[in-house]
């Protein structure tokens, strides 16, 4: 089943014991992780998240992960793993599927950059994600938590909504998913409209 072999692959992208998948910082590691499919997905890239708090067996209180509000869009997107397992899976009455980077939003937003070391955001790219029964135009992702310097579509460029946790991506990968994903729509599917790189939030 395909939902079998998304599991796998975010079990593979996601470690038991870590708090995720390091997020790829190189162009190749990024690269060989970028399959671009058309069809259904679920884009976080301006998602606010809520970290998910655990409690171990001490007392000890932590959040590894992060339920992050995603829209469910139709188009060209890239992620990891081929077309045919990160299609919507039907299980149990509910609609599964994986979160996937796009630029759509690109024209109406701006980057906020995030730069102190202590910022907690959630990298939801290749994250699981459940569609709400309620509103089929919004998905429920589960993304792990990195800290770090970070880029976001999110938090309207106010540079206090970094104390929040927002979906986004290190500084190379935001850099790297930009422009990748625009010059490779531009020449692999030319009569597809597709948004340049979204601009820095002025200051």
């Amino acid at each position: 089943m395909r939902i079998g072999r998304l599991l796998l692959l975010i079990a593979a992208l996601c470690p038991p014991g870590t708090a995720g998948a390091q997020p790829a910082d190189t162009a190749a590691e990024l690269q060989n992780q970028a399959t671009f499919c058309e069809g259904t997905y679920a884009l976080c890239i301006k998602a606010a998240c809520t970290a998910i708090p655990t409690l171990d067996r001490l007392g000890n209180y932590a959040s590894s992960h992060a339920l992050c509000s995603c829209d469910v869009v139709k188009g060209w997107s890239m992620g990891p793993g081929a077309c045919v397992d990160r299609a919507p899976v039907q299980q149990k009455g509910s609609t599964y599927l994986i979160s996937t980077y796009s630029n759509l939003y690109n024209s109406s937003e701006r980057t906020l950059s995030c730069e102190q070391r202590e910022t907690q955001w959630a990298w939801c790219y290749g994250a699981p994600c459940v569609v709400d029964e309620k509103d089929p135009s919004k998905a429920t992702c589960t993304c792990p938590i990195q800290q770090g310097p970070a880029k976001t579509l999110g938090g309207d460029c106010r540079q206090n909504a970094c104390s929040a946790i927002w979906s986004a991506a290190s500084p190379a990968g935001d850099a790297f998913a930009n422009n990748h994903f625009y010059r490779t729509m531009q020449k692999d599917h030319p009569g597809v409209p597709v948004n340049e790189p979204a601009p820095a939030c002025l200051r």
